[in-house]
């Protein structure tokens, strides 16, 4: 049986893979509806700033994305690991 501690430990880090992909999932979700961005007045100035800043935010949010599913992967190999 393994140390208590370990157990804990391994819940802990169980739980904080869930939470990283489910944070992966939410910047996917957001970056995809940014990127679909549409206004009512095509063509205007207010109109190109706002898709293009709705681009930009979608950019990052896709960053954020894949490092949030790399961190989850990472944890995630710590914790299948063989406690020894």
């Amino acid at each position: 049986m393994a140390h208590p501690s370990r157990s804990v430990i391994r819940a802990v880090l169980g739980g904080l893979v869930l939470g990283l992909l489910g944070a992966s999932l939410i910047f996917l979700w957001g970056c995809w509806q940014n990127a679909h961005k549409t206004c009512e007045f095509p063509e205007t100035e207010e109109c190109t700033f706002e898709i293009n800043t709705a681009l930009e935010i979608a950019r990052l949010q896709a960053y954020a994305s894949i490092g949030c599913a790399l961190l989850a992967a990472g944890g995630y190999l710590l914790v299948r690991r063989n406690p020894a």
